[in-house]
């Protein structure tokens, strides 16, 4: 009776510790693929978020953003924008005499004003700045006269959608290649951003380089 009753009451420890260790082993194993499942949804939420930034990335990089106007733009030769100013009256294009040579090598700018012809035309003094023959920047001013700054906008915004960037002075509509904006008071510019950025570059070397040389005379003085 006394080795029965203990060997009931050792059964009865072996199965309440094999319970024991049975409930621990499935809380560390619920609390690990809990851990997994948590990770992995962190890492898809991770992925999501990437996705989204590369998406909104490209469709910015990509974004209906005009190069020119009237037949003219950005990228064109001199040749072919004379030619182009030449067809289209709206901007009072007087030939050869419009053309200038600007400080720098292969600068020129052109030079349009369609004030004479106000009565039609919605343009007025506009100019067109070459480097190494190649069109990087347009700039016209609208005719107050016959339109507005807000008729403008709204028809810019409903065209290309709201702008990149807006202030009372401005507002600017952009992707990796071109500028767009809208001035005040009423001036729509287009930027060949690639050829403008390289100009900078190479002023600010240019600027480097004569700074280097005051300071080189300052010294042997």
């Amino acid at each position: 009776m006394n080795t029965f009753c203990k060997f009931n009451i050792f059964s009865k420890k072996n199965l309440l510790c094999f319970l024991t260790f049975l409930v621990v082993v499935c809380s560390v194993c619920y609390a690990n693929d809990k851990i997994d499942l948590k990770d992995g949804e962190q890492v898809t939420e991770n992925e999501n978020l990437s996705e989204n930034y590369d998406e909104d990335k490209k469709n910015a990089s990509s974004l209906d953003v005009p190069n020119g106007y009237g037949g003219i733009t950005l990228g064109m030769s001199v040749e072919n924008t004379k030619e182009a100013l030449k067809a289209n009256g709206d901007f009072g294009y007087n030939g050869d005499r419009d053309v200038s040579l600007l400080p720098g090598e292969n600068r020129v700018l052109i030079e349009t004003d369609a004030r004479d012809f106000a009565r039609w035309s919605f343009l007025e003094q506009c100019w067109f700045q070459f480097s190494e023959d190649k069109l990087y920047i347009i700039t016209l001013n609208l005719n107050r006269k016959k339109v507005d700054y807000y008729s403008v906008y709204s028809s810019l915004c409903k065209k290309y959608g709201e702008p990149v960037e807006f202030s009372p002075e401005r507002a600017i509509w952009k992707n990796d290649s071109v500028q767009f904006s809208l001035e005040r008071p009423l001036v729509l510019k287009y930027i060949d951003l690639n050829k403008f950025d390289s100009l900078i570059d190479e002023s600010l070397v240019e600027k480097s380089s004569q700074e280097k040389l005051r300071d080189e005379f300052l010294e042997s003085l």
